[in-house]
C-alpha cells in the first residue's frame, strides 16, 4: 500500500509539473461544451400567405459565458433543398455571450409545407434535458377565395340549409363550410371540366353521437360508393360511422348526401 501511494503522489506531482512547463498551450476540455441546447419559439409555425417575412429566429445558449467558442453543427437534414434558406454551419459565441442566433427564411408556397432539422454535435448537450436535434415544421396556408353558395341536403341527419362554399387558389379541392356543425366543413374535389372527381374517404362531421363520440361520413369508392354530378346538382354515397376499438362501426346504412351549387358554380350548367 505505501509503495502504491508513493508511486501515485510520484504521478501527481509529475502531472503538476508538466502543468507548469505548458503556460503556453491552451487546452479547453470537452466539459466546457456539456449543456448547449438549440431552441425556438417556431417549432410548429404557420404563416399567412400575407406575411411580408417568413422567418424563423433559432438560438443556440450554452450555460456558462466564457471565452469566444464556435459550435459545427452535427447534421441539418431539410425536406426540401429549397424549403429554407439562411441555415449555417456553424455558429460563434462572442466572449461573454450565453447565447447567440440566426434567422432562417422559409420560401415554401401557398399549401405546401416543409421541415427542417438541426443537430449539436455528440457529447455538447446533456441528454437528460435535451434530445440534441430542433425539429421544425412550417407551413403556409392557401390563399382561400369565396366560390359561391350550395343547398346541402342531409338524409343522414335530416335538414337542408345553405352553406358557403370556399376554394384555394391554385388547387381543384373546394370545401363546403360549416356544414352540419359549425368549424367542421366537408370538402370534394373537382376536375379540370368542374365534374365531380373524389370525395375522402373519411371525414368528420363534428356531430357528437352520446358516448361513441364524433360522427364520420366514410366513403369508399372501392365499395361502390360514388361521387357525381348533373351540372351544379352533387351527390354522394356515404355511411354514417363512429370509431370503434380499432376500426369503425356503422350507425346507420348507407345513403345519399347531396349539394345544389347555387351560386358561383364555375363549370357548365345542364
Amino acid at each position: 500500500m505505501k509503495n502504491y501511494l508513493k508511486y501515485t503522489l510520484t504521478l501527481v506531482a509529475t502531472a503538476l509539473l508538466m502543468s507548469a512547463c505548458t503556460d503556453e498551450y491552451e487546452y479547453t476540455p470537452a466539459e466546457a461544451y456539456k449543456g448547449l441546447y438549440i431552441a425556438t419559439e417556431q417549432t410548429n409555425v404557420t404563416f399567412q400567405p400575407t406575411d411580408r417575412e417568413k422567418t424563423i429566429v433559432v438560438k443556440v445558449v450554452r450555460p456558462n459565458a466564457g471565452a469566444a467558442q464556435t459550435v459545427h453543427f452535427q447534421e441539418v437534414t431539410v425536406s426540401d433543398e429549397n424549403a429554407f434558406e439562411g441555415i449555417p454551419e456553424s455558429v460563434t459565441f462572442e466572449k461573454g455571450e450565453t447565447e447567440t442566433e440566426f434567422t432562417v427564411t422559409c420560401n415554401i408556397e401557398p399549401g405546401e409545407d416543409a421541415t427542417l432539422e438541426i443537430s449539436l454535435p455528440e457529447n455538447t448537450y446533456d441528454i437528460l434535458y435535451f434530445s440534441g436535434t430542433l425539429k421544425i415544421s412550417a407551413k403556409v396556408e392557401f390563399v382561400w377565395e369565396e366560390a359561391g353558395k350550395a343547398i346541402y341536403r342531409s338524409s343522414v341527419f335530416g335538414f337542408e340549409d345553405e352553406v358557403k362554399v370556399m376554394h384555394p387558389q391554385g388547387t381543384n379541392r373546394y370545401v363546403l363550410k360549416d356544414v352540419i356543425v359549425e368549424g367542421y366543413d366537408l370538402e370534394f374535389y373537382l376536375d379540370d371540366d368542374y365534374n365531380a372527381l373524389s370525395w375522402p374517404n373519411l371525414q368528420a362531421t363534428g356531430y357528437e353521437y352520446g358516448d361513441y363520440g364524433m360522427v364520420y361520413f366514410f366513403h369508399n369508392p372501392a365499395s361502390g360508393y360514388t361521387f357525381t354530378n348533373e351540372g351544379n346538382f352533387f351527390r354522394f354515397v356515404t355511411v354514417p360511422v363512429v370509431v370503434y376499438g380499432e376500426g369503425l362501426a356503422a350507425i346507420d346504412d348507407a345513403s345519399y348526401e347531396s349539394f345544389e351549387w347555387i351560386e358561383g358554380y364555375p363549370g357548365e350548367l345542364e
